[in-house]
């Protein structure tokens, strides 16, 4: 399981924001910021592995960009996990993920990442304007690899370290050597950090950053390129480099879901014509904090709505994560297409959520085209609320009056056949069989046959 703007501003106009959001949450509070990778490095495999896993770490330049100090607690708080990514065929996809590295000893450094922050000489741990960095050698230490499920990204609380070590590839971040060999692809890595003091704070919002990078044909090594993108997930290089390195798809569509008094998520959706009336359906959700998870995703479709290809990608956990790698059920019924959780958190706390720093994605084909509609997020722990509706492209149905089969602006005796046949067939010639679904409820069932008796009679 695997698991709006010129192109000057996917570069420009995103990074300025990424600043002005850093600048106004440096505002109060702490705030840790990773501003920039600088590095990284190639593990290599563990040997002889089916499938072959590759492995690899990520340098950090890390900012305190408020105006009080970061304790710097060895072994603890803050913590950095990394994640990559690759873009392919119009989608986003993570195909990797490591635990998360812990802080160690800290250094207090003046450098330009840090948006709009002069280095203090006074304070602790990490001090106020300051930037610490580690390259990517120092941060593969899997002795300061923690499991992410140690770690709760809302309250920004850890578990203590278990301290051990393996092969090659343990803990790191872990990519399937399949996935890197995709032709034309673009590939980028991501690291979401997490902060004690930031606990429950707006502050946690800018913790995590995206760079694009590419990957040598023979080797594997990265190589990044350009520059990081602050305060931002790896979901927007979806938008941003969807048509080619550094040029935006416009048709990609990113926002944010805040949960409340809870985390926050990404999420974006594009949707492909692919010909003879047939749409490609793309959505990924990315979660940046939030200790719920998420546990369901359904997208709401019209009645009698043909789909296909219905599919789902995740990451997989690795290393001794209690976390399942198990795939998302997925079902299709007359009023949705939904995907969830094969166990439910009181049956088993550990199944397949999408949990913190992580993104899955979810796509069908439709005989529908887009209209504005509605998505919902299911949360997988006990919540309230339990689920969050989302405004997105879905597949469009009814235009017309429902009950007017042959859009001739009246329920008559006329539109009886098209009506009958929608509702045993599922289709009629010249007719959009949720024109049949008078009650606009779920399906077609007897509910329309009444609703429908009763417009045809006037009544």
């Amino acid at each position: 399981m695997h698991k709006m703007i010129s192109k000057r501003g996917a570069s420009g106009v995103g990074l300025c924001i990424a600043t002005l959001l850093a600048l106004c949450a440096a505002a109060s509070g702490q705030d840790v910021y990773y501003g920039d990778i600088p590095d990284t490095i190639n593990h290599g495999t563990a040997g002889t592995t089916n499938p072959t896993i590759r492995a690899y770490t990520l340098g950090t330049k890390t900012c305190n960009i408020s105006s009080n100090s970061l304790a710097w607690i060895n072994s603890g708080t803050p913590a950095v996990a990394f994640n990559m990514f690759r873009l392919a065929d119009g989608r986003l996809t993570q195909i990797g993920m490591s635990w998360a590295k812990h802080a160690c000893c800290v250094s207090n450094t003046s450098d330009s990442v840090c948006p709009g922050a002069t280095c203090s000489t006074s304070g602790f741990g990490l001090r106020p304007g300051c930037r610490d960095t580690y390259n990517a050698s120092w941060n593969a230490g899997q002795n300061r690899l923690g499991p992410r499920s140690g770690i709760n990204p809302y309250s920004a609380t850890f578990a203590a370290l278990a301290g051990n070590t393996g092969n090659a590839i343990f803990k790191r971040l872990q990519v399937l050597e399949s996935d890197l060999l995709t032709a034309g692809a673009l590939y980028f890595v991501d690291g979401v950090y997490v902060c004690t003091e930031e606990a429950a704070q707006p502050t946690q919002l800018n913790n995590a950053s995206y760079r694009r990078a590419t990957v040598a044909p023979t080797t594997f090594d990265l190589a990044l390129q350009g520059t990081i993108v602050g305060g931002i997930p790896a979901i927007r290089a979806w938008r941003d480099h969807g048509l080619g390195a550094n040029t935006p798809d416009t048709s990609v569509t990113v926002a944010t879901l805040d949960i409340p008094s809870e985390g926050r998520f990404w999420y974006a959706y594009k949707v492909t014509g692919l010909g003879g009336g047939q749409y490609r359906y793309d959505y990924a959700v990315y979660n940046l904090n939030s200790d719920r998870s998420g546990g369901s995703f359904s997208v709401a479709i019209p009645a009698a709505t043909t789909i296909s290809d219905v599919g789902f990608n995740a990451p997989f956990y690795h290393s001794g994560e209690p976390y399942s790698n198990a795939a998302w059920n997925a079902s299709v019924t007359g009023c949705a297409v939904t995907w969830s959780t094969p166990e439910t958190f009181t049956t088993n706390p550990n199944s397949s959520a999408l949990r913190w720093g992580t993104m899955y994605n979810f796509w069908f084909t439709a005989n529908r085209p887009p209209v504005g509609g509605t998505a919902t997020l299911g949360l997988f722990k006990p919540h309230t609320p339990q689920s969050m509706a989302i405004t997105m492209s879905v597949p469009g149905g009814c235009t017309g009056t429902r009950g007017d089969m042959n859009a001739s602006s009246a329920i008559d005796g006329d539109d009886l056949q098209s009506f009958v046949n929608c509702l045993v067939a599922g289709t009629a010639a010249g007719a959009d069989c949720d024109c049949a679904n008078v009650d606009n409820a779920c399906g077609l069932d007897a509910g329309d046959v009444n609703a429908f008796v009763l417009a045809l009679t006037g009544q």
